[in-house]
Formats: structure tokens, sequence, C-alpha cells
């Protein structure tokens, strides 16, 4: 019998098929074997993608190029160096093509935990075999990693050792062992490493490093296209706005304050990153309870001159309230108005949302009424923020108030509102109130005073002094249950008052 698996690939189908061919001791052919090994990779399966480059690799078939490299990146990010050094070996005996990503992240890892030494052995091994190779890019890798370790000597040496082996270091390296020095306190040897740079440096290709970060990012090794990268935005070498818009997008997942810097970095040369980067990086501050941080971008956005329209003006608005950050948000709403735009009701709504949120309510009905003077009516949204916020603190009159109202303008509440106020007014004991409010919600819709006659059951069980004893459908005899609306029989009891009950009929 054949299973159906979806049309994209899926690692549960994936595994399957693989242990059923296993357990029928079928062959694979080499090429499945090696898409077998690829897609296992791009799920992070590397022991299982291991597993079939080694199968792969004893039946003596061509190993791909795209696959060693990768197999190789991804064993030396995780930190298996043992065997990323075998496949590394087996790519050079094949002979099998290098390429920056594989060799570049493999020697950055290697140097972190072994050493120059052992490095630039492995770079005489490779010599001039890998074409594909960009040297200087792999010379600013190497120091990178040994920068970050802390040994900033070592990475003098890796200047010259690589130099001398026709590896041209450039500017970035260079820069990034002579900041080593910097933050380290030692400007002359700062100094001379910088004389070195205008000496013997070659002069990074912008496109090369690009390529890099992007095929870095492809690879999945956000890590690494994050530190290489901040090795470019610190020495202030330029950056290609699409690479910059991935970065911020990818990184923003790991470490959402190197993405902001990649962003300031951005906004600093005049250019904008696209909306939809904006708001992912957004989403990610607000997640990090990055609200210093969000305010810091949108003030440089709004010194550039980027919020030209009322959509641009709501999404500050709204992250800044996501992010707590209510007086700015305000102070937002009132530079659209000096602008002639009219804000919109979606942008009232998430500043509502955070001043009750921060239980701010004084400013919240302040807001309400500025709603009304600019001629910007409520909605149910609205309505709901208010209406829940009051009854979670107890404030039954303004509740019921801002009920009434809503009915009163024509918005139908929903099983939100309806459900707020029934659970305050069961809390109150107001029960005969509550009824009311459940029956409203029947003649408006069945299926709305479905949901919320549930939860008023469970607020009558919940309560000290009631009781829930039953509740049932009409049956066909009881009167009225030809009537098209559902029909109940609800009975509860006060607990204080054990002989007495109460029927109540809902329609």
């Amino acid at each position: 019998m054949r299973t159906s698996c979806p049309s994209r690939p899926h690692l549960p189908c994936l595994l399957a098929a693989l242990s059923r061919a296993r357990a029928a001791r079928l062959p694979l052919l080499p090429a499945t074997r090696s898409l077998a090994a690829s897609a296992l990779l791009r799920h992070r399966r590397l022991p299982d993608a291991l597993a079939h480059f080694s199968l792969l690799q004893e039946s003596g078939s061509a190993l791909p190029a795209p696959l060693c490299n990768s197999l190789l990146t991804a064993l030396a990010a995780s930190g298996s160096l043992a065997h990323a050094r075998k496949v590394l070996y087996t790519m050079l005996e094949a002979p099998v093509e290098l390429d920056t990503v594989g060799f570049g992240v493999f020697a950055k890892s290697a140097v972190r935990r072994d050493g120059l030494a052992e490095v630039l052995r492995l770079v005489e091994a490779v010599g001039d075999r890998g074409d594909l190779v960009n040297r200087s890019v792999v010379a600013a890798m190497l120091v990178d990693g040994l920068c970050r370790e802390g040994r900033i000597e070592e990475a003098w040496q890796a200047l010259e050792e690589m130099r001398l082996r026709r590896w041209k270091p450039d500017f970035v390296a260079y820069r990034i062992v002579s900041e080593g020095f910097r933050v380290a306190g030692r400007a002359e040897e700062e100094g001379r490493i910088l004389k070195q740079k205008r000496k013997l440096g070659v002069a990074p290709r912008k496109e090369d490093y690009g390529d890099y970060v992007l095929a870095l990012l492809s690879h999945r090794q956000i890590y690494q296209a994050k530190e290489i990268a901040e090795a470019l935005v610190l020495g202030d070498f330029p950056i290609d706005d699409d690479i910059l818009n991935a970065l911020i997008g990818a990184v923003s997942e790991i470490n959402v304050d190197a993405a902001a810097m990649f962003c300031k970095f951005m906004l600093g040369k005049g250019r904008f990153p696209s909306a939809e980067i904006l708001v992912f990086l957004c989403e990610n501050l607000c997640k990090y309870s990055k609200g210093d941080e969000m305010w810091g971008i949108f003030t440089v956005l709004f010194e550039k001159g980027y919020c030209n329209n009322s959509r641009d003006y709501h999404l500050v608005v709204s992250f800044l309230g996501k992010a707590g950050k209510v007086r700015e948000a305000y102070d937002v709403l009132k530079e659209m108005k000096r602008k002639r735009l009219e804000p919109e009701i979606s942008s009232y709504n998430s500043l509502m949302e955070a001043l009750c949120r921060n239980d701010l309510l004084r400013p919240a009905k302040k807001l309400w009424d500025e709603m009304f003077t600019v001629d910007c009516s409520p909605n149910l949204q609205t309505y709901n923020i208010l209406i829940t916020k009051f009854a979670d603190i107890g404030e039954t009159e303004e509740a019921q108030q801002l009920f009434d109202h809503m009915t009163q303008k024509g918005v139908a509440p929903d099983c939100a509102t309806y459900t707020s106020v029934i659970t305050m007014l069961c809390k109150e004991n107001k029960y005969e109130q509550a009824m009311e409010i459940f029956n409203k919600s029947l003649m408006q819709d069945a299926a709305v005073a479905s949901s919320v006659l549930t939860v008023f059951i469970l607020m009558l069980c919940k309560q000290g002094q009631n009781k829930c004893l039953y509740t049932r459908p009409l049956m066909p005899s009881e009167p009225d249950a030809w009537s098209s609306k559902t029909g109940y029989w609800l009975c509860y009891s006060n607990t204080k008052m054990p002989d007495s009950h109460v029927s109540i009929w809902l329609y």
C-alpha cells in the first residue's frame, strides 16, 4: 500500500521512506543517497546525513561537491571537528572542489580549538587546489576566530603567515586585528597594524563578502554570518541593501541586538530596511523586551523622513504600544495630527490596549474622549479592550455603561464582550443582570450564545454562593420548543438557602 506524503519535503516522510528501504534491504542508488544526505542536512539531522555520506563514500561513487561542502560546514559549525576533518581529507584525496563557505567555516572553527599551526598546515594542504575558495575572505574568518578567543597576538601572526602563503589578507582582516588591539588598550600595536594594512593589505571586494554572507545564510549558518557581518559593519565597509535586509531578518531571531545594529548601520547610510523586515525586527524587539532599542530605531527613521503616510505611522504606534512605550506612542499620534494625517482606528486601538495593559486608565479615558473629538468612532475592538479592562478590575458601572453605549451605537458585541460582562456580574453575584446580558446574546446570535453559555455555567459553578445543578436542551413537549432558536433549562441554587432553587428557561 502506498502512503501519501505532502508534496513538499517533510522529515517524517523522508525518515519513513529510508527506514522502509533499509528494512527491505533495498540498495539506494548513489544519486538517491546523495539527495537523502542533502535533505537530512537541511533538516539538521547531522548524524544521519553523515551516515549516508559515509555509505556513499564506501560505494566508490563520485562525491558531489555541494554535499561535501555543506557537510563540512555543518560539522565544523557544530563543533564536530574530528568528523569535519575526515570530510576535508576525503575531499582533498578525491579530489572534490572546496568552496569558501566550507573551508572558511572549518578554518575558523579549527583555529579556535586547535591553534594556528594546525590550520596553516591545512592551508598548505589545500594549496592551489581550492580555485573556488576566496583566500582573502578565509584569512578574515581565520583572524576573526582568533580575536573572538582573545588571541590577538596569534591573529597578528596569522596575517603575516597567510600573506606569505599568498592568501592575501585584505583591509577587513587587518581591521579585525587592529580593533582587537584597540579594545585591549594597546594603541602602539594597533597603529603598527594599521600601517601594515595600508602597505600590505588589499582592498576588499564588496561583492565577495556579500556573496559569502548570503551563502552562509543559505546554509543556515546565521551565527557565522552575524560575526563576519559585524566585522564589516564595525569597520564601515560597504554592504548592499539586499544583504543587510537578509541579515536583519535572519539575525533578529538569534541576536536581536546585532540585528538592530545592522538596521542602524543601514539607516546611517541613508537607506531603509524593507517594510517586511522592519516588522519582523520590531516583533523580535518586542519579544525580547527591547523597547528602548526600538524607540532608538524609530527616532532615526523619523529623522530620515521614513514616515509619510498613516500606514507607516500606525506601524510605529502599534509596536511602541506593544513594547510598553505608551508615552512615545502618544507623541507619535500627536505628530500625525500635526502633519494633518488622520490616525486610523487601528492606531487608537493599539495605544488604548497598551494603556490598559499598563493600568493607565486615566490616559485611556482621555484617549477615549479624544477619539470622539476627532470624529474617530470606536469599533468592536475598542469597546472590548476597555470593557475587558474595567471588568477585570471590578469597575462594573464603567463596563456596563460601555456595553450599553456600544449597543446604542449599533456595534454588535461578540463572544468576548458578553463573556467579560457576564463574568464580571457573576463575580458580584448579580445573576439576574448576567441573565439579561445572556438573553441579549441569544437574541443576537445562537452560535455566540452557545459559547457564552459555557462561560456562564462555569461562573455559576465557581461562585461560592451558587451552584449550577444542571443545564439541558428543551424537550419537544416543552413550551416554545418549536422555536428555531436553541432552548435551554438552566437550574441553579443558592447554597445559603438549600431549600430554594431557581429554574430559568433560556431561549
